[in-house]
């Protein structure tokens, strides 16, 4: 979703026709907060702004003007609970603030959606700082997965907004970074949101890879579809599917149902060695066994919008892969595992750190990830040889508790010392 943007405090001069350059921009919705304002000031801005954009319109004050202008939603202050179920209202868009985790899982369930700040440290008003760590958000959603509804408010600007999508926070909320200065205009109001817009990645220039990849297995209990729902659930963003001796049709099926399922949780889906099923599946991309296709011939069929993962059991397989361009590497194995037949000879961490200490010297720049046996235990020691993350499988599936473990593995990897 685009960022919703909040207006300045006081009304400033031709303010609506900032707001129309805004909507004009891209902006879906604009909460209108004129806490000094009388309802008479507050009706005049609305009866100015075109009938167009009204239910674009929420307002923080005065809501008796939403059902006289048929406005998108109402929002409500921190320190008021109005006992409104969001059910309650079929026309309305019904928010509130929160300024503690706490606030946001007392009252995600009774709100369309929620404000939770200050994130960074506030533009608008200054000597406002942040009020968290972004470990501490980032495992507050990880902690509460369900939480899919809270918004990102608090200084944050084209430099940090890609962060709080990272944290976990379905959207943002911007103020100072569209209201600073004087002289506001249309044009440099239109220009700042729209330079503020997370840009598109080039996934063949900079894919985004998760530092947590699931890989899932045929000698689980669960079947490959029911092992990605249980850890998309859990918080997994990036799933491996692999599918060794099956028929085409079979892998073709599987593999379009799993990517239904990852765009239900936003997550990417990988699929292993298929690579001309790729595009039909709807999958992100392909990871390549050395006794695949190779990467180069891999490109030419899936073209540049597509990830390519390639596997290395060493620095000569890491030095090809990367002249090759792909866009990670899978690196291992860490131990002994039971998941592959041929397995390679193990690294351990003394190889990893190795390995990643010729990389930086040869300025071998991409994201390797670990595999091959990993514990729970491990993950500190593995990340601090500076490695991009971790490839599980059987660790997972094979655990009392699929869920939990994810969640564990996860919080691991957001902070390294924190106890499970």
């Amino acid at each position: 979703m685009t960022p919703i943007v909040i207006t300045p405090p006081e009304i400033i001069q031709n303010e609506v026709s900032l707001w129309e350059a805004l909507f004009l921009a891209g902006l879906d919705r604009l909460h209108v907060r004129k806490p000094y304002a009388k309802i008479s000031e507050l009706r005049s801005l609305l009866t100015c702004l075109p009938s167009r954009y009204h239910s674009r319109i929420v307002l923080h004050q005065y809501h008796e003007l939403a059902d006289e202008f048929q406005l998108g939603g109402i929002h409500f202050k921190s320190n008021v609970h109005n006992g409104i179920n969001k059910t309650s209202s079929v026309t309305l868009s019904i928010s509130r603030s929160c300024h503690t985790p706490l606030e946001v899982l007392n009252y995600y369930q009774d709100y369309d959606y929620i404000f939770l700040s200050p994130i960074f440290d506030s533009i608008s008003k200054k000597g406002y700082p942040s009020a968290f760590y972004p470990n501490e958000i980032a495992t507050f959603f990880q902690d509460n997965p369900k939480i899919k509804n809270c918004i990102a408010l608090g200084g944050i600007n084209k430099d940090n907004i890609q962060a709080c999508y990272e944290y976990g926070f379905k959207g943002c909320a911007l103020l100072g970074s569209i209201w600073d200065g004087e002289n506001l205009n249309p044009k440099l109001i239109s220009e700042r949101f729209l330079n503020i817009l997370p840009k598109p990645t080039s996934m063949h220039e900079k894919p985004s890879v998760s530092n947590f990849q699931f890989i899932t297995n045929n000698f689980s209990d669960l079947n490959e579809l029911e092992q990605i729902k249980t850890v998309c659930e859990s918080g997994a963003k990036w799933i491996q599917i692999r599918l060794k001796n099956q028929t085409e049709e079979s892998i073709l099926k599987m593999g379009k149902d799993a990517a239904q399922i990852c765009k239900l949780y936003n997550a990417k889906l990988i699929v292993n060695d298929h690579v001309h099923l790729v595009k039909e599946i709807g999958a992100h991309g392909v990871h390549l066994g050395k006794a695949d296709m190779s990467s180069i011939e891999a490109r030419k069929l899936l073209g540049s919008n597509y990830i390519i993962g390639g596997t290395a059991n060493n620095m000569d397989d890491v030095r090809q892969l990367y002249k090759a361009g792909v866009n990670y590497i899978g690196l291992g194995p860490f131990r002994f595992t039971h998941t592959k037949k041929n397995l390679a000879p193990v690294l351990g961490l003394a190889g990893y750190r190795q390995i990643i200490q010729n990389c930086q010297y040869e300025g071998i720049d991409i994201p390797i990830v670990a595999i091959g046996g990993i514990d729970l235990e491990d993950v500190s020691s593995l990340m601090s040889t500076g490695i991009h993350g971790i490839a599980l499988s059987s660790s997972v599936t094979q655990a009392e508790n699929i869920s939990n473990t994810t969640k564990k593995y996860l919080k691991q990897l957001i902070n390294p010392l924190c106890k499970n």
